[in-house]
């Protein structure tokens, strides 16, 4: 835990120093942080996240996408100066008798969008930063789920912070233009471990792997897909923020091309021109008769 909170620290100073370069702001681990227990001038953000687990005792590896991570922020007044306190809960394995609580393996990618979203909150309830409407940038999922959240040893579900919450908070935020996908609910079965492919929502999964080797997989890169539908803010993107932004702007030429430069004529606009053209045809030939007439006459 304590060599991956090196990389949440290094990614949050590199966002941080984005948006906000002179100012000051540290991130580190509380243990006791509960939700809603905020002291004065503090806000808070939380967010339901895709991790692996594995026991210590058996070697069993499994995943979950219902991983509750808690900020708690706060900029200290009339100074350039923050901090956060955060706490991830752990899980337990189901397998083994008296199993102690294992804190979640994220890949690189889920922590940089994860800190994302906590920047924004940053500027938006510290600094008082206004923004457009903004879907939270989602967690990439690595495999599919199935089977019911495991609430029995799930360490926020047991001490009442339901793991169901971050449904909850997802439709309270800010509504985008974009209509934000609707995800069945978290399921979880025994499934054989696979090699960590980068890709995921919000829902969780229990791999069986009693007699697996207790080494970790080495996280893979990932490379997202055509598929995001992420708002950011027009003001906002900061380096770390891995394609995302670079990705929504080839979506959105791509759809302009499309929608502007192959719709086909439609053709009842077609038929109704020619009847026009034979109406006028008809008329100039009459009125030439009828001046040859006239004239003859």
């Amino acid at each position: 835990m304590d060599q991956d909170m090196e990389v949440w620290k290094q990614i949050f100073q590199e966002l941080i120093q984005e948006v906000k370069p002179w100012h000051k702001w540290t991130l580190r681990v509380d243990k006791d942080l509960l939700p809603n227990s905020l002291k004065l001038g503090w806000s808070q953000y939380q967010q339901w996240g895709f991790a692996r687990f594995q026991c210590s005792l058996c070697s069993r590896s499994w995943a979950s996408a219902q991983v509750h991570i808690l900020f708690h922020m706060h900029k200290t007044e009339g100074k350039p100066e923050g901090k956060v306190k955060m706490r991830i809960f752990a899980q337990r394995c189901r397998n083994c008798d008296q199993s102690p609580f294992e804190f979640p393996e994220f890949t690189k990618e889920n922590i940089s969008r994860i800190l994302n979203n906590l920047v924004f909150r940053i500027l938006k309830k510290c600094y008082r930063e206004a923004f457009k409407s903004m879907e939270e940038i989602p967690v990439i999922k690595e495999i599919t789920l199935e089977g019911p959240h495991d609430k029995n040893n799930c360490e926020a579900c047991l001490q009442g912070y339901c793991a169901q919450g971050g449904l909850r908070e997802a439709m309270q935020s800010p509504v985008s233009l974009t209509p934000p996908a609707i995800s069945s609910p978290a399921l979880e079965i025994d499934i054989p471990m696979p090699s960590p492919i980068r890709s995921g929502t919000t829902m969780d999964a229990v791999k069986g792997n009693a007699g697996a080797d207790k080494s970790k997989a080495v996280p893979q890169p990932w490379c997202p897909g055509p598929t995001q539908n992420a708002i950011l803010p027009t003001h906002w993107s900061p380096r770390a923020n891995t394609h995302y932004g670079m990705e929504r702007r080839a979506q959105v030429s791509t759809s302009s091309e499309v929608l502007y430069s192959h719709i086909p004529q439609n053709p009842s606009y077609r038929n109704l021109n020619a009847c026009y053209c034979f109406l006028l045809l008809i008329i100039v030939v009459v009125i030439i008769v009828e001046t040859i007439q006239w004239t003859s006459t």
